[in-house]
């Protein structure tokens, strides 16, 4: 019960009260409650001093202290993200500082039990009948999309979190992800959205709240983990810390900024090879028998419904018509591939598999008519009554929706920079009656016939995460490497990265909010605010930071 607390010091025109401790091993009161009636504009100071006086700090002192710790955070900045030398201005600095000190301020640490459903979920039109059970409680270090609205872990965003964060604190950045990796199962699986303790469900729908351990999500935590190794890639260092002992490099108990490093990257790599496999079993696409590799019968989000595909990510982005079995999804592929690449150069191993998945990408999914990468299903053949076996009456039929799915081979990075896909893929990109505005690439051709349909929230809004993949691949993979589409590539990403960077910042400037995705008609922030999760992507963006 809280009660006027009577050593309340020097509080004029306020009250303070505090929680009494009675009844606990530790007296005194450790929770305190300041009560102000203030009228029009007001600032307050609250200040900590250590019981004992030794570091005090005087009302006088806390302007100057203030001042000072902000010149120092915006030092720290500018070396961090270059952004005045790039050119930009006093209020658009502001905003990039405001996004990055809101993302910082998002992290937080969690603990408490899941829900977790004993056995996966049924397939389509199976009523579910396995058990939910508490987990045992953990905790999580995790940043969170929106503290009021999505004050939790997102496994799907966190990946994009930290590509902003390792930027500014690489060690602060690792002990997030090594706290993502501490809750993974001995299959590789992580709950994708940790609902951890009471007060957390008590946010979140109950049809959402339950985790099922074949539910997957895309790896974008992965992110991190591939930039530290092109880190180490660029300095020359690809050995295992091991290999470097043995050889003499270096004694132990010396390491130096590289050895640790690659420390740090060998200690994850077990991880990711985990989570690679947790995709492959638990993901994989129908076989005709158990001999055939799964990468050859391709591969199907777990966890379908009519209207959604909320493992995905891209929540309500139209799929096949009627959820099956049958299906097979271009945008769970490309994250299989790209995770095969990623272990391969983890574990400084050649190669074998990454190219066969590419070719059996292009053989699954690649429309030769639409041109397009499309998701498939099974659909009944034409001449289907003039057949004798049923089974025979039905084959692979694509379903093609233009739009952020169809993109997923180019924003991973497994399109090569002389084919012809690239050419196509880029043309669509840039048609303003495709996925073209003046706000950013929409997420849904504006001529499909869902665009803007239903609930609209992957239906034609613009989301600044995609946004920046489509950014990070031109720039890393097509505008610097010689090819019939390097200069077609550089165009699209200089006009893009300006339209972002403008519509966010005029959003911005009206609001003072960052929001979850953009209107792609008028370019007007939608959705949940503050959203200062991957939307402060567009700091990297400003910084050129890939």
């Amino acid at each position: 019960m809280a009660k006027h607390a009577q050593d309340s010091g020097h509080l004029p025109g306020s009250l303070l009260f505090g929680l009494d401790n009675a009844g606990l091993r530790k007296k005194g009161t450790n929770l305190f409650f300041a009560q102000m009636i203030v009228h029009g504009e007001f600032a307050f100071d609250v200040i900590y001093e250590c019981a004992d006086k030794t570091s005090r700090i005087d009302i006088e002192a806390i302007d100057a202290i203030a001042s000072n710790r902000r010149k120092e955070f915006d030092t720290r900045f500018e070396s961090s993200f270059n952004l005045r030398e790039k050119g930009f201005g006093d209020a658009q600095v502001e905003m990039a500082r405001n996004a990055l000190s809101s993302l910082i301020g998002g992290i937080g640490y969690f603990h408490g039990s899941g829900l977790v459903s004993s056995s996966p979920k049924p397939e389509y039109g199976h009523e579910d009948s396995s058990e939910a059970k508490l987990s045992e409680p953990y905790s999580l270090f995790a940043t969170t999309p929106s503290r009021p609205f999505f004050p939790r872990g997102f496994l799907w965003d966190e990946g994009f979190h930290q590509l902003v964060l390792r930027q500014w604190d690489s060690d602060l950045s690792l002990e997030i992800i090594r706290s993502w990796f501490s809750t993974m199962d001995s299959n590789g699986w992580m709950a994708r959205e940790q609902i951890l303790g009471d007060e957390a469900r008590s946010k979140v729908p109950r049809e959402f709240q339950v985790q099922y351990p074949d539910f997957a999500n895309p790896p974008t935590i992965l992110f991190a983990v591939e930039a530290m190794a092109e880190q180490l890639l660029a300095r020359g260092m690809t050995r295992s810390v091991d290999d470097a002992l043995q050889a003499g490099a270096m004694e132990e108990g010396m390491c130096d900024e590289q050895c640790l490093l690659q420390s740090k990257l060998d200690s994850l790599a077990p991880y990711t090879s985990r989570l690679l496999g947790f995709f492959q079993k638990s993901q994989a696409g129908d076989k005709a028998d158990d001999s055939m590799p799964p990468s050859k019968a391709g591969y199907r989000w777990r966890g379908r419904t009519e209207n959604h595909t909320l493992t995905s990510g891209l929540d309500d982005y139209p799929r096949a018509s009627v959820p099956s079995t049958g299906e097979l999804h271009v945008d769970l592929y490309s994250w299989v591939a790209y995770m095969t690449r990623l272990n391969a150069e983890l574990s400084s191993k050649e190669d074998t598999e990454l190219e066969s998945h590419l070719e059996m990408l292009d053989k699954i999914h690649w429309n030769e008519q639409e041109n397009m990468y499309c998701d498939v299903t099974m659909g009944i053949r034409e001449d289907y009554d003039e057949l004798e076996d049923e089974d025979e009456g039905l084959e692979r039929v694509f379903v093609c929706h233009r739009g952020y799915v169809s993109l997923f081979p180019m924003l991973l990075g497994l399109v090569p920079p002389g084919s012809d896909k690239l050419g196509h893929i880029l043309d669509m990109i840039e048609d303003p009656e495709e996925l073209w505005t003046e706000f950013g690439i929409r997420s849904l051709s504006k001529r499909d016939e869902f665009y803007g349909q239903g609930e609209n929230y992957w239906r034609g809004p613009i989301w600044i995460n995609i946004n920046y993949l489509i950014l990070s691949s031109l720039h890393r993979n097509y505008m610097g490497v010689e090819g019939p589409y390097q200069e077609q590539a550089r165009i699209i990403y200089t006009r893009l990265r300006e339209n972002l960077i403008s519509n966010v910042f005029a959003q911005y400037q009206s609001s003072r909010f960052f929001w979850e995705q953009y209107n792609p008609e008028d370019g007007n922030g939608q959705r949940t605010h503050p959203f200062t999760g991957w939307t402060t992507l567009i700091v990297l963006i400003m910084a050129e930071k890939y």
